[in-house]
């Protein structure tokens, strides 16, 4: 018989004992095993059924303890957890055990008893290197980056492939403002593991805080060779080409991300920038409609469209889009947008409006206050003129110019 058909057979057992009421014998091992089960199906009544039968049968044993501590963590209920697991750790030494006095201790933000019980638990798991990822954690929890960095680099000792100890370890060195050393770990660590992708994408995201644009291109190549799907990499050599101007080369690898995965917003809109940057204004526009397309949300999209089509003297398609844009993603820069708009077809009411509402959308801004003010003047408006100056002389008390205007000047 198949272990998984004595497992159902097992499952099955118990169920047919609570339901007849009729008492069956249940090793410990069973018992445990059972437990087990419905904790990891989440099924925490018929847990809780199965370890009052287990402890029936098996009073005072330790296992069957543990599982209650657990289930009671999962309710909320961390002082009698607690209790039982102090009650654990006096009859035997249990790696879970100090697991599960961490996560509770973690949990209720005693992250340094947390870090206590993990250091408990290398005592006896030395070079587990989940227990130093849980401590790199806590650690952070503590802001102690540089135990945290410690904690992370052992992790990837004992398991140079573990990516979220790597992805850790560079936390740190960034908390830390160790750019230089962060490049030398990287570069010690693709030497090493030459074929992690990963540690690649890092390399070259170092060096582009360094400015060193070469070699980040170089590393993205590594990790694309390595992983000719790795979609970050080709983002971000593609960021480092438009950097340069390489204009037709960014483009290309934003549109090779269009056929590894399903189109996105991000890759439109950057394709549709570096057609703009490359003075291709109409592949541009045909691009940044993509994304919205894509995204109507996209508010980058409609502000970089609105923006293009009025340079290239589209004016009334950039007034409607910006209308459109209002219905669909209204943002403070897109109201601002559409008042310039108006203002260049003397819509001056209109443009008033827009800008009222330009307020309402974020933080008051001085030069949106001035513009405002002149144009409550101009339809002689003194009410909302002195209330909005009024305002932003609040906001903005020690502000020249919003004092000149308040005194007529």
């Amino acid at each position: 018989m198949s272990k998984k058909r004595s497992h159902e057979d097992l499952i099955q057992r118990f169920e047919k004992m609570i339901v007849s009421g009729k008492n069956y014998f249940f090793d410990l091992n069973e018992f445990l095993e059972i437990i087990d089960h419905y904790i990891f199906i989440g099924n925490n009544n018929m847990a809780w059924k199965s370890l009052r039968e287990a402890d029936k049968q098996n009073p005072g044993n330790p296992d069957i303890a543990l599982f209650k501590a657990e289930l009671l963590s999962q309710e909320n209920k961390f002082e009698e957890a607690l209790e039982i697991i102090e009650g654990i750790q006096k009859i035997k030494i249990d790696i879970e055990v100090f697991l599960l006095e961490a996560d509770i201790y973690s949990r209720t933000n005693h992250h340094l008893k947390a870090v206590k019980a993990l250091q408990k638990a290398l005592k006896n798991q030395i070079h587990d290197p989940e227990i130093y990822d849980l401590l790199t954690i806590e650690y952070l929890y503590l802001d102690d980056y540089e135990n945290a960095l410690k904690a992370a680099l052992l992790s990837l000792k004992f398991d140079p492939e573990n990516q979220a100890a790597l992805y850790n370890a560079i936390s740190c060195y960034d908390y830390l403002s160790l750019t230089d050393k962060s490049i030398q770990f990287l570069e010690s660590y693709v030497d090493k593991q030459p074929l992690s992708e990963i540690g690649w994408s890092l390399l070259a995201k170092k060096y582009l805080e360094k400015k060193e644009y070469y070699k980040a291109l170089n590393a993205l190549d590594y990790a694309i060779a390595i992983d000719d799907k790795f979609l970050g990499a080709y983002y971000d050599k593609a960021f480092v080409l438009t950097h340069l101007g390489n204009y037709n080369d960014a483009i290309n690898l934003y549109k090779i991300t269009l056929e590894i995965s399903d189109p996105t917003p991000f890759a439109y809109y950057h394709i549709a920038k570096n057609y703009e940057l490359d003075q291709q204004p109409d592949k541009a526009i045909e691009f940044y409609n993509k994304a919205l397309d894509e995204d109507p949300g996209h508010y980058k999209s409609w502000y970089k469209l609105i923006n293009l089509l009025e340079k290239n003297n589209k004016f009334e398609e950039a007034l409607q889009k910006s209308l459109e844009a209002i219905k669909i993603s209204p943002t403070q820069q897109i109201y601002e947008q559409h008042a310039e708009l108006l203002l260049k077809q003397n819509q001056i009411e209109k443009a008033i409006k827009a800008l009222e509402n330009s307020i309402k959308f974020g933080p008051l801004k001085v030069p949106v206050v001035l513009q405002l003010a002149d144009l409550y003047l101009k339809i002689h408006d003194k009410e909302n003129y002195r209330s909005l100056l009024l305002e932003a002389n609040k906001q903005f008390p020690d502000c020249k110019k919003i004092q000149n205007k308040m005194s007529g000047n």
